[in-house]
């Protein structure tokens, strides 16, 4: 009966050892939370070796792409130092010297008001309001659309990064019975702008169009004026990024052979 008694004594202690690892395990969880909220490349690297080693997971700390700059934070004088990852832009400086050079050329023009100029992720976004270049619920350009997108066809015919041509419309129905829907009236914009940006001189293998009708607008369409807002057209200057980022990754990590067309 006593030996019968240890057992029982012993069992009911056996939850010290799951509450020992959930500790343990909780105490991890901070040291990670805590290094992510230190925005710091190297101490990354030194808690990720000291995981490895406290979880005996065996096997070196391996970066996952070795031509990305791990550095980060600051340079030793002060400058701000980001990461850069091959392929993606750390800064554009020639297509903001573009959007600077254009914003000049256009308020010379008294159009200012009327064009939207500014930098995003994919590139150098030019929009364009309906009020500047198309007669309200049609594709036909008017008068004062020719001037603004001359001085775009200059801007573009230094540079080959590739243009995408996007029209948007508001909410209100075409005025043209050519155009049953927005959608159509939307791409029959973009198609306009293009085939003059083309006649200017612009290659066309450069330049594609879209057409967003009425579902991407700036604003709700509860004004005339937020109406003609979002009734617009946009220009875009795309980024160039190297076309072999990812071919290394086919061919040595993913088996993948990195000539997909044979």
């Amino acid at each position: 009966m006593s030996h019968g008694g240890g057992e029982g004594d012993g069992g009911s202690e056996r939850w010290l050892v799951s509450y020992a690892d959930f500790i343990t395990l909780l105490m991890v969880l901070f040291v990670v939370l805590y290094s992510m909220g230190q925005i710091d490349v190297e101490k990354y690297k030194q808690l990720a070796e000291s995981l490895r080693a406290a979880f005996s997971l065996g096997g070196a700390v391996r970066v996952i792409d070795p031509t990305i700059n791990q550095g980060g934070g600051t340079n030793p004088d002060g400058s701000p130092n980001p990461i850069i990852v091959p392929g993606i832009p750390q800064k554009p400086p020639e297509s903001q010297e573009v959007a600077g050079q254009l914003t000049q050329l256009l308020a010379q023009y008294n159009m200012g008001r009327e064009v939207s100029v500014q930098n995003n992720i994919e590139g150098v976004l030019i929009s364009l309001s309906q009020q500047l270049l198309f007669t309200p619920g049609t594709a036909e350009l008017q008068p004062t659309a020719y001037p603004v997108l001359d001085v775009i066809a200059q801007m573009l015919k230094p540079i080959d990064n590739n243009v995408r041509v996007v029209g948007h419309t508001d909410n209100s129905p075409p005025s043209d019975p050519r155009y049953a829907t927005n959608w159509e009236l939307s791409v029959a914009r973009a198609m306009v702008i293009a085939n003059y940006l083309i006649n200017a001189g612009i290659d066309p293998r450069r330049i594609t169009v879209a057409g967003r009708g009425e579902y991407q607008p700036i604003f709700p369409n509860d004004t005339p004026e937020h109406r003609a807002l979002n009734s617009r057209a946009e220009i875009i200057i795309i980024y160039k990024v190297e076309s072999n980022v990812i071919t290394p990754l086919l061919g040595s990590e993913s088996g993948i052979s990195p000539s997909l067309g044979n």
